[in-house]
């Protein structure tokens, strides 16, 4: 189980841990969104479309996975070992479920919140390796964050 805990609430940055251990942190450069971490030693960038509805996942040049339709009902993540997808669990909350294809009855996992007010996250993704779990926890967490920042703009619009 990855477990993600907002290190504060000015800066997009989060202190991932496995299993109760530390592991990494994502942290979030620039204006784009997206978040760069090391692991095993290995540098990761995720990055964004400026819509946030793509995120690609890459170590140095090469992509090693992208996820699309992020917002969406239904989304999903490829990589050249195949696709893993998700959907929002309902329309009341914004916890993501990992299914083994789009119109699944039942769940394999999911990322829910865990504190409403700094952004902490629990993703329960068996099977996933780590580096593509720690990718799927950071675009939902980006997505959260972008929702959060689009409904603040509309608050502050009214």
């Amino acid at each position: 189980m990855l477990e993600a805990h907002r290190v504060s609430s000015f800066r997009p940055r989060w202190e991932v841990r496995e299993d109760g251990a530390p592991l990494l942190v994502l942290e979030k450069k620039g204006w784009r969104s997206g978040v760069e971490y090391t692991l095993d030693g290995t540098a990761y960038e995720v990055r964004s479309t400026w819509t946030g509805s793509h995120y690609a996942l890459s170590r140095g040049d090469t992509e090693i996975a992208h996820a699309d339709r992020i917002g969406r009902k239904h989304w999903s993540v490829t990589t050249p070992e195949g696709e893993y997808h998700f959907r929002r669990r309902s329309v009341w909350k914004s916890d993501q479920e990992w299914v083994p294809d789009p119109d699944a009855s039942t769940a394999l996992g999911g990322i829910r919140r865990t504190g409403t007010w700094r952004g902490d996250a629990e993703a329960q993704l068996p099977g996933i390796p780590t580096p593509l779990a720690v990718f799927v926890l950071a675009v939902v967490l980006l997505m959260w964050e972008q929702a959060a920042a689009a409904a603040t703009a509309g608050a502050a619009s009214s």
